[in-house]
């Protein structure tokens, strides 16, 4: 990333503002050098101000004016008392927000700049600074501001229930005597070209960009559960002997589900070591439990020699035991772990009447009675579940980047995608004699080969139409742009793309197909499978039109191309063969929608559940005839009573991965700590260093033991920094105890 934006990987983050393709995007509208005479001068000023002898008020100016751009030629400046009042905002403690620079250029471009006089934004009593400025956001309707005290240079993104900054320190402005890489970064941000909208009522280049961010990282979450499922079968097939000797009574479902739930808790343990929720930096911890290292240990070994991975199988067990010290703790001074149990990593067991119990005893035991899963198995579930593709254009066409997965930046909205995409398979084993062909077309179907030499031409032309118009039906625009791929109308450039993807699909062909461990006579069986595949894949690919056929004179040379693409795309065709006895995964149309299970993305969810909410935690105000003017601009409610608030019970009951109760959760813990603020139900206690919450006042003013039972104590005082962190965690507590409920019939979406 550091060659896209030069010294983007410098900066201080929080939150995803922008993710790599929209990285790419804003580099190219990076900074030109500064002007010498503006560099010198802004050293002497960044000199002057960590000796404090520089006005912070001027300081900005001059950087937003001098060095980025933001002259009188780009738009005009609002500052202190020329700011109006209709920029002026409330705060939820009456407090009057409103930024200290403002910077208006065309089609109503606003730069709102805060500035605060604390020697560190974000901590401490800094934190006070950065959430005035997002209140101010939210009740303007804005979404991109600047928070400064000249040190520290902090882009805040409010969104509608998150927020998101990258933060730059003038003190790495300078290296060396010249401009550093933060500050070219900074530059970058800062300008008026992607802070001015194209057009009036449009979105500005920098806030699309971060807004195109948190899409992609819905598509990296769908990508991944994508993965995730490939690590499910990469599991499955290490355990396929021990599945059929000891699990011939277990339900493919219950495999499936205990197979899922081993890899999902992988996906949890790689979160909570991104959160350090798990001791990470204990080397105890790294070198002999976390994932991290292992995967790290792993890599090293197949750099070195990739046979010692096919041929050794201790990662399993280390893994096994890192979910045994998740499940049950250690209380060992060299390892403090606490017990953390729960249902997800609760060990199976064999003599359990529940198939699923069952199986995971095979997945968690098996290995000590033979060796079945190898340390190569291990690593290509780790880097399936850590490193995933993203989209970006490349020309006239789109193209997967390999980037890895940042499980801190996934919320558990992005975890319920990644569940989504386990909801489309159901797990089976190819027929005796009959091997089973995954076509990489539409949504992957996998067909019996038989079935598929039988075909005539007219059956495979609608085979490949059928496929095509069924994933374009589930994934709309996304589906279509890549049927229009397919139907490129240049052979040549159908040979750069087919060969690009033969590539990808061949790297998937060897991890499915074939390896050091795996027997002459199945990599024979295989070879001969996939032969006969490919040729069907040939005539596939002949009737179907799906490289076109060259026009004109046909010369030996034209022709030779035209038959090369079409071995290309036939290979590509052929994303997987499966041999007779087999397990594998498989779409299933009825498996989801027959089930109604369906995700709600958080661009959708989100706002849904505030506009349900708001008229039940929120009074809105009232117009000039005394009525209530429901249609009024949301920073213009007021909260209800805490007593009210907490009375309130939201069911979903269909909660799935749980989008909508979490969505609600923030609304309404949000809503309660208003209200608190509002109605004055916060003091400090005057005899020790702690705050007292009233959230619930008995009737007439009346004191009493009830009184005290409906008191929250928080250990610090209100005007302390953390005390709004701090009540915040209690009361979300509160509110999932007593508002939030969500029901669900499908095991998978509890899981």
């Amino acid at each position: 990333m550091s060659a896209d934006l030069p010294g983007w990987e410098l900066l201080r983050h929080g939150g995803l503002l922008l993710d790599p393709p929209r990285l790419r995007e804003i580099a190219t509208h990076v900074a030109a050098n500064l002007d010498p005479y503006v560099e010198r001068d802004l050293r002497k000023r960044v000199t002057g101000l960590l000796d404090d002898g520089t006005d912070l008020s001027e300081f900005v100016a001059f950087v937003l004016e001098q060095a980025c751009g933001f002259g009188p030629q780009a738009g005009r400046w609002l500052r202190g008392p020329s700011i109006g009042r209709e920029y002026s905002r409330v705060a939820i403690t009456k407090e009057t927000i409103r930024p200290r620079h403002l910077w208006l250029g065309p089609n109503e471009a606003m730069l709102p700049v805060f500035i605060d006089t604390e020697k560190r934004l974000g901590i401490g009593k800094g934190r006070r600074g950065v959430s005035h400025a997002l209140q101010w956001l939210r009740a303007s309707g804005r979404r991109l501001a600047l928070v400064t005290n000249g040190r520290q240079w902090r882009l805040v993104f409010a969104g509608l229930d998150f927020d998101a900054y990258c933060e730059a320190d003038s003190e790495l402005f300078f290296e060396e005597g010249s401009a550093a890489p933060q500050l070219a970064a900074l530059r970058t941000l800062l300008q008026p070209d992607i802070w001015t909208p194209l057009a009036k009522e449009g979105v500005a280049p920098l806030e699309q960009a971060i807004l195109d961010s948190r899409k992609g990282q819905a598509e990296l979450s769908a990508v991944l559960g994508e993965r995730v499922r490939e690590a499910v079968e990469v599991l499955v097939d290490a355990h396929a002997e021990l599945l059929t000797s000891r699990g011939f009574d277990i339900a493919p479902s219950d495999i499936y589900r205990a197979a899922v739930r081993v890899i999902m808790r992988m996906v949890v343990v790689l979160f909570a070591e991104s959160r350090d929720l798990l001791p990470r930096d204990n080397p105890v911890y790294h070198s002999s439990y976390g994932l991290s290292g292992l995967l790290e240990e792993l890599e090293k070994t197949g750099h070195r020699s990739g046979g010692r991975l096919a041929r050794s199988h201790a990662a399993w067990p280390r893994v096994l035991a890192l979910f045994r010290l998740v499940y049950e703790g250690a209380s060992h001074p060299a390892l403090p772990v606490p017990r953390y149990g729960g249902e997800l990593f609760a060990p199976g067991d064999y003599n359990s009447a529940d198939g699923l119990s069952r199986a995971l005893a095979i997945f968690e035991t098996g290995c000590f009675e033979r060796q079945c899963v190898s340390d190569r198995d291990v690593h290509g579930i780790l880097e399936k579940i850590t490193r995933t593709k993203v989209k970006i254009r490349q020309g006239r066409s789109n193209t997967w980047v390999p980037t890895p997965v940042d499980f801190s930046d996934l919320s558990s909205e992005y975890i319920g995608i990644l569940y989504e995409g386990l909801l489309d398979f159901e797990l089976k084993t190819a027929p005796a004699g009959d091997p089973v062909i995954f076509l990489a077309v539409g949504n992957s179907p996998a067909l019996p080969l038989s079935r598929l030499e039988a075909m005539d031409d007219r059956a495979i032309v609608a085979l490949l139409q059928n496929m095509k118009k069924a994933a374009a039906g589930e994934t709309g625009e996304e589906a279509s742009e890549e049927d229009e791929a397919d139907r490129e109308d240049d052979v040549d450039d159908d040979e750069h793309l087919n060969s690009s993807d033969a590539e990808e699909d061949d790297a998937e062909e060897d991890d499915h197909d074939g390896g050091d461990d795996v027997a002459v006579g199945d990599l024979d069986a295989r070879h001969t499978t996939r032969t006969r595949a490919e040729e069907w894949a040939r005539r596939a690919v002949t009737v179907g039109n799906l490289i076109r056929k060259p026009s004109g004179a046909v010369t030996p040379e034209r022709r030779l191309a035209y038959e090369e693409a079409v071995g290309r795309k036939a290979r590509q065709l052929v994303s997987r063969v499966v041999l007779p006895g087999e397990w594998y995964l498989v779409r299933w149309g009825g498996t989801r929608k027959g089930a109604g299970t369906f995700y709600t993305r958080p661009g959708l969810a989100v706002p849904t559940v505030q506009r349900t909410l708001r008229p039940l935690v929120y009074d809105p105000p009232t117009g000039a005839d005394g009525s209530l003017n429901n249609e009024a601009s949301p920073d213009l409610w007021t909260a209800k009573p805490p007593e009210d608030i907490l009375a309130l019970k939201v069911c979903d009951p269909a909660c799935g991965s749980g989008t909508f109760p979490v969505a609600a959760l923030r609304y309404v813990t949000e809503a309660l700590y208003e209200s608190l603020i509002l109605h004055d139900r916060v003091s400090d206690d005057p005899e020790r260093e702690r705050a007292v919450v009233r959230l619930i006042e008995p009737p007439d003013g009346d004191s009493g033991p009830e009184e005290r039972l409906a008191q929250e104590l928080v250990p610090c005082r209100v005007a302390d920094a953390e005390f709004e962190p701090r009540l915040k965690a209690l009361l979300r507590r509160h509110v999932v105890e007593r508002c939030i409920y969500g029901v669900d019939v499908d095991p998978l979406a509890v899981e």
